[in-house]
């Protein structure tokens, strides 16, 4: 009899961890982290969708953290806040 209830036991731990388990993943997939860390990895994979340059190209870049198009002149991404250019 002590051998069933150590097992019951043993078994409903297990279910009870399996599903606090599921929950805490499934709250972290959802997490805003999650979505930042899927972005840094696309872009470092470079699924990142580059933004088409405009007619007077010379004057803009792509900025080399987001890909958001930048003004030369710009010290910093507006989109990402990276710094482009040292301060003086």
């Amino acid at each position: 009899m002590i051998v069933v209830m150590i097992i019951f036991g043993l078994l409903a731990a297990f279910f009870a961890y399996w599903i606090l388990h599921e929950v805490i993943q499934s709250a972290i997939d959802n997490s805003a982290m999650a979505r930042n860390i899927q972005e840094i990895r696309d872009h470092l994979v470079g699924k990142t969708v580059e933004q088409p340059q405009t007619a007077g190209g010379e004057e803009h870049e792509n900025c080399p953290g987001c890909g958001h198009l930048v003004h030369k002149s710009d010290r910093a991404c507006a989109n990402c806040g990276l710094a482009l250019r040292d301060s003086d």
